[in-house]
């Protein structure tokens, strides 16, 4: 490199080392792409997001059979859907204009398509690793472009249950600040992009954290997984949850209050009437009490939120059938729905708990 012709830039944080023949380098590893590639390597200047822990994860579920966590069975998938290797990264990068690792071939599409496609000899995983390509150790852009594309309409293969494997994705992006959403619709189909995951359900996830460690019932514990697990992949399963939890916990504080719950009790039913053995309704608040009318409008309220979860649950929730051109709510939806039902729960139970301590 010492008889090059090197030109440093910093861009957007980023580091650009463009040399003789209009290529990139980063400095380390020589060659990096030609010019005019969509997507290049980059180095850092900061640090990204997303840890190596994280990314190899990913990268993981795109090449090894994924165990679907209800029934423990396999669900292949794959990074290039159901396009050809080479089509697919096509999308990404101008695979044509990349150096050829292979001397039969005049560019990194030839010797790709023969490796992958024609021979096959190459690891199922080789793309993450190619220091052409190197998605492994791409920026945080670059690699959440390239799970994006994975899910695209063109590329998944809607036989496959990609869902599953999308919300697994978005669960370890989470944890490092980003996630994967619908962006816009494509002959009907989600088109994702990807964006900073906001902290709007911290609150909603710490309540739930409180409430398991509040029941020893494994059976409850479950239904939380269930429930949580179903908000990204089946958004109306994690509505049905929603409105069983609410119901579940207001038999069992009916049930330690020794009130007989009725067979033909629906929801509204059974939160009026924890709400009166907890002493919550507007009735028993005095109106001497400051802000007592906010108050009783707040109570009140609680069976109004029962009524609205049964309505939900009843028109796109999980328990009743739907005909074949049935289309659930979208993630945010179900996200209302649970965390609404999860915060009613915690205040009844912390409100039993408050007048039996």
């Amino acid at each position: 490199m010492s008889n090059m012709d090197l030109s440093i830039s910093a861009i957007h944080g980023y580091v650009w080392i463009c040399g003789n023949g209009g290529r990139y380098y980063d400095g380390l590893d020589g060659v990096v792409s030609r010019v005019g590639v969509q997507m290049t390597r980059k180095t850092q200047l900061g640090k990204n997001r997303i840890t190596e822990i994280t990314r190899q994860e990913i990268i993981d579920l795109t090449v090894i059979d994924y165990n679907y966590p209800s029934t423990d069975d396999k669900i292949p998938f794959f990074w290039s859907g159901r396009l050809e290797e080479p089509t697919f990264l096509s999308r990404l990068y101008k695979v044509s204009e990349l150096e050829t690792r292979d001397s039969r071939y005049n560019d990194a599409f030839g010797d790709i398509y023969q490796h992958r496609v024609n021979n096959r000899d190459w690891e199922d995983d080789w793309v993450f690793y190619d220091s052409r390509f190197n998605v492994k150790n791409e920026s945080d852009e670059n690699f959440l472009r390239f799970l994006c594309e994975m899910f695209h309409p063109a590329v998944r293969n809607e036989k496959s249950n990609w869902e599953c494997v999308l919300g697994q994705i978005n669960k370890l992006l989470r944890i490092d600040g980003y996630e994967l959403y619908e962006k816009s619709n494509l002959s009907n189909r989600a088109v994702y992009g990807w964006r900073v995951a906001n902290d709007q359900n911290v609150v909603i996830k710490n309540q739930v954290e409180n409430l398991m460690q509040k029941t020893d019932s494994a059976y409850i514990k479950s239904q939380f997984a269930m429930m949580n697990d179903a908000i990204e992949k089946n958004p109306y399963e994690a509505i049905g949850k929603a409105k069983e939890l609410l119901e579940t916990y207001c038999k069992t504080i009916l049930e330690n209050k020794g009130v007989s719950v009725g067979e033909d009790w629906d929801v509204p039913r059974l939160t009026r009437e924890a709400c009166s053995v907890l002493k919550l309704t507007p009735n028993d608040i005095d109106n001497t009490v400051k802000a007592s009318e906010t108050i009783k409008r707040l109570l009140g309220n609680l069976s109004h939120i029962s009524q609205s979860m049964a309505e939900l649950r009843n028109s796109y929730g999980s328990g009743h059938g739907k005909d074949a051109k049935f289309k659930g709510l979208s993630p945010r939806h179900a996200r209302l729905a649970v965390g609404v039902s999860v915060t009613a729960v915690h205040f009844l139970l912390e409100t039993f708990e408050e007048k039996h301590c």
